[in-house]
């Protein structure tokens, strides 16, 4: 098991909700080592999985992003604004049920510019998904 864990939020059938997807299976095929999981929504059930690795990093789409936005993340109020946590929602599960946190979690988001029918990312938002992977590669490269 890999000791990094890139989660990627979204909806790749929404334009720009499906960046953090894109951005994790793209982090897959660069960083080998890394682990991926795409998901649609942040949910208590991933609290167990974020418990066992070292390093998180949450990618996902932003309405309020006006550009490539790097967050630190910390445990926070797990409890949910509607059907999903926040990202320290989900570290707050993990140190409440687990007794356990990644030493390092991140979230990156990326604008959405469009969030109409369709599996195209916007000019924009698609071309920060490389600038993405420029900020997670300190992180995914380290032992």
């Amino acid at each position: 098991m890999s000791t990094t864990l890139v989660i990627g939020v979204g909806n790749t059938l929404r334009g720009d909700d499906g960046a953090g997807i894109r951005v994790a299976e793209k982090a897959g095929v660069e960083f080998p080592d890394v682990d991926v999981l795409c998901v649609h929504g942040l949910t208590p059930e991933l609290a167990e999985t974020v418990a066992r690795y070292d390093r998180v990093i949450v990618v996902d789409a932003s309405l309020t992003a006006g550009g490539l936005r790097v967050t630190t993340l910390n445990p926070e109020s797990p409890f949910p604004r509607s059907h999903t946590l926040s990202p320290g929602g989900v570290l707050a599960l993990s140190s409440s049920l687990y007794h356990r946190v990644p030493a390092e979690a991140l979230l990156i988001e990326l604008p959405v510019r469009s969030a109409g029918f369709g599996e195209s990312l916007s000019p924009g938002t698609a071309g920060l998904v490389d600038a993405c992977l420029e900020v997670m590669k300190p992180y995914v490269t380290r032992p």
